[in-house]
């Protein structure tokens, strides 16, 4: 084994160089030449497989993540009709993060020996974590857990390659299996209480979620995830709390939070202070957590500071119209060093744990955001001469949203419950989706679409406020149209978003909106079966006024 010091240096160095040399020796035929030099780095450190393997990970602990990545590809060179040494190249790549890269030496190893051990777990974890083909990490995975049953790792990667195929049985199954074979794993629980939730199971899955984050108390993923399943429920107690783990442990924020000049705010006095609130996450949750803005811009006031507010650039001027007379200052975009002098910072939703938000104090002021007046007249005017019910529709969230495949409904279920309807005069609010309203319209949809107007939010509010309705999916339009107090009805999946809690048709957070909710898991028939009989209902009346 290399030692840590500085004088180590030039040992390692030699070593990796005689490998380097024999490797070259290989590649050229000159087999004399290739013993010379293994036998010169055997003299430095031993080559059998338990002394190479443990070298590898000093090296990575001695973070000479380069030096370990190259003294695999010399094995694997020198090696190169062993599954052991692709396989080694292929781990030390995983640990290394270069998963992408990790892919070809295990499928290497793959060909000489598919039944190594770990290798099909390990190249399904590194498709999973590239975008790879799902079908082959899940023909992986079974593969692996029916050679060996006790496999905890391959059935607790299964488990979330299962839910991910919407197969919510299977996906149960391996999460039982995992917690059973590896109940000491937080992985194994915490992928068993995202199966659950799924299945409406909902004490299991909190339980299972607890589980995970006892077992793994540093874990901010582990604890975000808990957090989740706790703002869902509507425990914002114990929610808000767990929330804060989210700059850490979610999949889309971990290890994003920008770093700030200034400390945190934790509710420090501020008397002659400036505070820095700031929008984070998606265009939605900057969309309904912008209600905070007056009752965090009292407090500050109140206590002798100021207020200044940084968000997002695609808002258009519908932000500060609508809230920019409470603030100090504001402003969209740029980077950390764009910003206006500032004592604290806060990000726009710690704000429910500063306020200790309930169900019973949620700031629902509505509406609590409002579309320039200017803009509304005028597609006002320009839709004025069509009598009929005026609905616009969203079908799909963003594309590389995890969540989207379970809460995408697609235009072809609308066309399938609407196109039959009368009465009603339908518009795309779904931003680059010209494909799909032409083929909505061949399929029997007609629906307008004006969306190649809205080159931000303040645009699509101004439109959206000339409607009479909104039937959308969980995504940033729900929020705006919500905000804006439009009418408003969200179809959603069993597991939805935590703001729309469970269990119920109507939203603390938006008195205007009216849920459609999936009775079991993907089933959107009775959701849409609902929609449509009040759609008609609601357009029958529109038309007899």
């Amino acid at each position: 084994m290399l030692p840590t010091s500085d004088s180590a240096t030039p040992i390692s160095s030699a070593f990796l160089t005689f490998l380097r040399h024999a490797a070259a020796a290989r590649q050229n035929g000159t087999a004399q030449a290739e013993a010379t030099w293994l036998d010169s780095a055997a003299q430095l450190h031993p080559l059998d497989d338990v002394s190479i393997a443990t070298l590898i990970a000093t090296l990575l602990e001695q973070h000479r993540q380069n030096d370990a990545i190259e003294l695999a590809v010399i094995i694997a060179q020198l090696d190169p009709h062993r599954a052991l040494a692709h396989f080694r190249l292929g781990y030390v790549l995983q640990m290394t993060n270069r998963h992408g890269e990790a892919i070809a030496p295990y499928r290497r190893a793959l060909a000489i020996n598919p039944t190594f051990p770990q290798l099909r777990n390990n190249l399904a974890g590194a498709l999973a974590l590239t975008g790879g083909d799902l079908n082959e990490q899940i023909a992986l995975l079974e593969s692996a857990v029916l050679d060996d049953p006790n496999h905890g790792d391959a059935w607790i990667n299964l488990t979330q390659a299962q839910r991910v195929n919407l197969n919510l049985p299977r996906a149960l199954e391996a999460g039982a299996r995992a917690v059973q074979c590896a109940p000491h794993s937080p992985l194994a629980h915490n992928n068993y209480a995202l199966a659950l939730r799924e299945a409406q199971r909902w004490d299991e899955a909190e339980q299972a979620a607890k589980t995970a984050s006892v077992l793994a108390p540093n874990n901010a993923a582990m604890r975000s995830n808990l957090g989740m399943l706790q703002l869902v429920r509507g425990d914002y107690t114990h929610g808000w709390l767990s929330h804060e783990a989210r700059w850490d442990g979610s999949l889309e924020l971990g290890g994003l939070r920008p770093v700030m000049p200034a400390p945190t705010w934790r509710g420090e006095s501020l008397v002659g202070k400036t505070l820095l609130v700031w929008g984070e996450q998606g265009m939605g949750d900057v969309l309904q957590f912008s209600r905070y803005i007056p009752l965090l811009a009292a407090r500050v006031h109140r206590e002798g500071g100021r207020l200044v507010w940084n968000s997002f650039p695609q808002m258009g001027g519908l932000l500060a119209r609508s809230l920019g007379d409470h603030v100090d200052g504001y402003s969209a975009g740029g980077g950390v060093d764009s910003l206006p002098p500032f004592d604290y910072e806060i990000p726009l939703l710690s704000l429910p744990l500063i306020f200790g938000t309930s169900e019973e104090t949620i700031p629902a002021e509505i509406p609590y955001l409002h579309a320039d007046i200017v803009a509304s007249k005028s597609w006002q005017k320009r839709l004025g001469e069509e009598t009929r019910l005026k609905v616009g529709l969203v079908w799909t969230g963003s594309a590389g949203h995890q969540r989207n495949p379970f809460r995408r409904v697609g235009w072809e279920r609308y066309a399938e419950y609407f196109g039959h309807m009368q009465n009603v005069a339908f518009y795309s609010l779904q931003p680059g989706a010209d494909a799909d309203v032409v083929a909505a319209r061949a399929a029997g949809l007609p629906m307008s679409d004006y969306s190649a107007e809205f080159a931000n939010f303040d645009d699509t509010a101004a439109f959206v406020s000339a409607l009479d309705l909104v039937i959308t999916v969980c995504t940033s339009v729900a929020h705006l149209s919500g905000a804006l107090g439009q009418r408003t009805w969200v179809l959603l999946d069993v597991n939805p978003h935590w703001v729309w809690l469970l269990d119920r048709s109507d939203s603390p957070w938006y008195p205007s909106a009216t849920l459609y909710r999936q009775p079991q898991f993907g089933q959107w028939e009775p959701a849409l079966k609902a929609v449509a009989r009040d759609l008609d209902v609601l357009a029958a009346r529109h038309h007899a006024t």
